[in-house]
């Protein structure tokens, strides 16, 4: 048991010493990020900056949102009206008065075209499928492994 728990606080440990979290800085109200030390890794320079899901963190820059990996680069660069977070690979994204689905890396997995989109049921992500809303209805639409 004791070197079950030694293993399980060693991977704790392991996982919490690469996670940045996000910080505000009240000197040029701006958000940066810092690793769990307290070593600044992002330069406050975000609008907002949020927490980590999926191995990204949105942000917003001049009233615009995109994202950062954990490395703190601009993996997708700020251009959505707003975002969501990853779940099962994708992140729902609002662009204009649309919306639609993004991967990890920015690639529109199904483009702004709908009314509505979201993806709180994270199952149906992992299974290929989304909420989206045309026509004044909400529906699930399969997409293609991404």
């Amino acid at each position: 048991m004791k070197i079950f728990l030694l293993i399980f606080m060693l991977l704790c440990g392991t996982l919490l010493k690469g996670q940045m979290v996000p910080f505000y800085s009240a000197a040029n109200d701006k958000y940066g990020y810092k690793d769990a030390k307290g070593v600044v890794i992002v330069a406050p320079k975000y609008d907002l900056a949020y927490t980590f899901d999926e191995e990204r963190a949105a942000v917003r820059l001049n009233g615009k949102y995109g994202y950062v990996d954990q490395k703190g680069k601009e993996i997708i660069a700020p251009k959505y009206d707003n975002t969501w977070k990853f779940i099962g690979g994708l992140a729902a994204v609002k662009l204009g008065d649309k919306y639609g689905f993004i991967d990890k890396n920015g690639r529109e997995v199904v483009p702004p075209i709908y009314e509505n989109g979201y993806n709180y049921h994270g199952a149906c992500c992992y299974k290929g499928q989304i909420h989206v809303k045309e026509n004044g209805k909400w529906k699930i639409i399969k997409i293609a492994k991404f």
